[in-house]
């Protein structure tokens, strides 16, 4: 039997994908966004490192796919936040 728990790279492979899911999961609530754009940073960091270490399987692929769109999707719903905010305050303002 082969041991699959010493591959290098595989761990940060994981944690790339683990941490684009959960990226993924948190532009969808619009005050959670600022989160979700820090954890696709960190899972393209570590999707970099585990092709730095020679693994370059489907998981790294999946996990740096998943934390791109997270990275994007929460820097928009961050952006679309900020712009409601800024709307709802000048419409404060004018009255």
């Amino acid at each position: 039997m082969e041991n699959n728990q010493n591959v290098p790279g595989k761990g940060a492979a994981t944690a790339s994908l683990v941490l684009g899911i959960i990226a993924v999961v948190l532009w969808f609530f619009g005050y959670t966004s600022i989160v979700s754009v820090i954890l696709g940073i960190v899972g393209l960091v570590c999707a970099g490192n585990a092709k730095k270490a020679g693994f370059d399987d489907g998981l790294r692929t999946a996990g740096f796919v998943l934390s791109l769109i997270g990275l994007i999707g929460g820097g928009v719903a961050f952006v679309a936040c900020v712009a409601c905010a800024g709307v709802i305050g000048a419409a404060g303002l004018a009255y």
